[in-house]
């Protein structure tokens, strides 16, 4: 049985931040000032995956008041994928936050990288929807998808949710000369 339990960010740094450094490209982290700047406003908040008492992954999740639950991160560490578990842990966390929403960004779906294109083919099943934007991130472009029970999506009210988190995440300087809205 899978379980997502809330830790401190003491844990987080000494069991599962060297994971995130190994997991996540470089281009695609946040430094640790950063991560530890959103921890102690209340919004940044770290959950570890666990399987049978194992920590097989990890969430980085982000919640600003009213706005919906931004998955900064998620991962289930290579020893234990492709077994369901990723799956499962989304499942999860859908339950976990009520109803509420769920958004998230996914690097764009490319032919010649076929981990993006399963990677959306993943969220899609949970019920993930792309809304019709495209964003170029530190020089990366990214499809924003979200969780929503409503079947209504507003890409305006979305794109502003995400470069709200944006600013959070990275500063607003970075966000007006390294975060674009292409589509």
């Amino acid at each position: 049985m899978i379980d997502i339990i809330e830790i401190k960010i003491e844990e987080f740094k000494e069991k599962i931040y060297d994971k995130y450094v190994k997991l996540f490209p470089e281009e695609e982290q946040r430094n640790w000032k950063k991560i530890e700047n959103t921890y102690k406003k209340g919004i940044e908040r770290f959950y570890k995956i666990v399987l049978e008492n194992k920590d097989i992954g990890f969430f980085m999740l982000e919640k600003i008041d009213n706005l919906p639950y931004y998955i900064d991160y998620f991962a289930i560490y290579k020893e234990y994928q492709n077994n369901g578990y990723g799956t499962r842990a989304i499942e999860k966390l859908i339950e976990k936050v009520q109803n509420d929403e769920i958004i998230g960004e996914i690097e764009k779906e490319n032919n010649e990288n076929i981990n993006t294109i399963k990677r959306f083919e993943f969220y899609e099943r949970l019920g993930f929807r792309k809304f019709g934007s495209e964003y170029l991130l530190y020089d990366v472009y990214f499809i924003p998808i979200v969780f929503s029970i409503s079947k209504k999506i507003d890409k305006e009210k979305y794109d502003k949710i995400f470069f709200e988190y944006y600013k959070t995440n990275c500063g607003e300087d970075d966000v007006k000369t390294k975060c674009f809205i292409k589509k």
